[in-house]
């Protein structure tokens, strides 16, 4: 196995899709969404999620947002539903996840306004 913590390990294998299309309701590398992206890859390291973000909120273990660690999974919701997207935190405020804005697997800032606005909690599902 790679050097590293497991949060480094899964930041690493995450970052290899970096461009993969969105595709809604897909949970493979020719095309992921949010919830699908981020299950894909834990699965990789052997944990096994919930499929939507929503229900993957239920697994792990709550983390502050001061106390994020790389490889933690990050959860947000818009104001007209429940949570709706997750992605993998990165370290430095930032994270990588499947964006239906972007079209693809893309890094965005936890701090960029949309995503500060609908910041929910963070799990930790590894280490």
């Amino acid at each position: 196995p790679a050097a590293g913590s497991i949060g480094e390990q899964i930041v690493a294998f995450a970052e290899q899709f970096l461009g993969t299309p969105y595709v809604w309701a897909g949970s493979s590398p020719s095309g992921f969404d949010c919830s699908g992206f981020v299950s894909y890859v834990f699965k990789n390291f052997g944990y096994t999620v919930n499929r939507t973000a929503a229900s993957m909120y239920t697994n792990g273990v709550a983390v502050d947002k001061s106390e994020l660690q790389i490889g933690d999974a990050v959860f947000f919701a818009s104001s007209s539903e429940s949570i709706g997207h997750v992605g993998i935190y990165i370290g430095d405020g930032e994270f990588i996840h499947s964006s239906s804005g972007a079209g693809c697997v893309v890094i965005s800032d936890l701090s960029s306004s949309y995503y500060l606005k609908n910041y929910v909690g963070a799990k930790r599902i590894a280490g």
